[in-house]
């Protein structure tokens, strides 16, 4: 316990002394930091909410009217993409492993698409606002869906995430959670600025 005391105290003893020159090699790292994470900039986000496969009690036929299964299959699937940057993403690309039956966009936009040498789908369209989001819902029966490889745009690659239903909070649990927030940030600036105080000028905490 002697011990652990001394080092404690050589420990305050040093930054008090160098405590300028701490908090100058601090200021930029910290204004680094804040710039890389605050920074105007594209931040795509993809999710699959939603897939489903639904059993259908209908026989499946050939073109000789033979029966080849008893019950058929149909397949759904939904993929969200949303940008949730400051800036606009553009040349968005999202690549499926091959080309769906049937895909439906929502909202409607603009689309090109490329079938690749090694058959993947790749879906092209120009721009996503900040906050836009694109839902693609894809179908089909008897046949699996693909997935999507990857979604990209000329500033960043699409990060996955995942989703699941909660609960909606109330207008007043909301506002509660913000005011809380903000106070928790305003005492942790407000001790920051005390430390400071008492390494650079050794004043004493009241």
């Amino acid at each position: 316990m002697p011990c652990d005391a001394a080092m404690i105290i050589d420990a305050m003893t040093f930054i008090q002394t160098y405590a300028k020159e701490l908090v100058a090699l601090l200021v930029p790292l910290i204004t680094w930091v804040l710039n890389r994470k605050f920074r105007a900039k594209a931040k795509l986000r993809i999710a699959n909410p939603h897939g489903f496969t639904f059993l259908v009690q209908q026989p499946l036929l050939d073109a000789q009217a033979n029966q080849v299964s008893p019950t058929q299959t149909v397949h759904t699937s939904s993929y969200i993409l949303i940008n949730e940057g400051t800036v606009p993403a553009r040349n968005i690309e999202l690549v499926f492993n091959w080309r769906p039956p049937c895909l439906n966009i929502w909202p409607p936009r603009h689309t090109t698409e490329h079938i690749e040498t090694d058959g993947r789908y790749v879906l092209m369209f120009e721009s996503l606002a900040p906050n836009e989001f694109v839902d693609f819902e894809l179908l089909s029966i008897n046949l699996n869906l693909p997935q999507v490889v990857t979604a990209r745009s000329d500033q960043c690659v699409a990060q996955n995430i995942f989703m699941y239903p909660q609960p909606v909070a109330k207008p007043w649990q909301r506002r509660l959670f913000v005011a809380l927030a903000f106070a928790g940030l305003a005492l942790v600036i407000y001790l920051l600025l005390l430390l400071l105080q008492y390494l650079v000028l050794k004043t004493p905490l009241r």
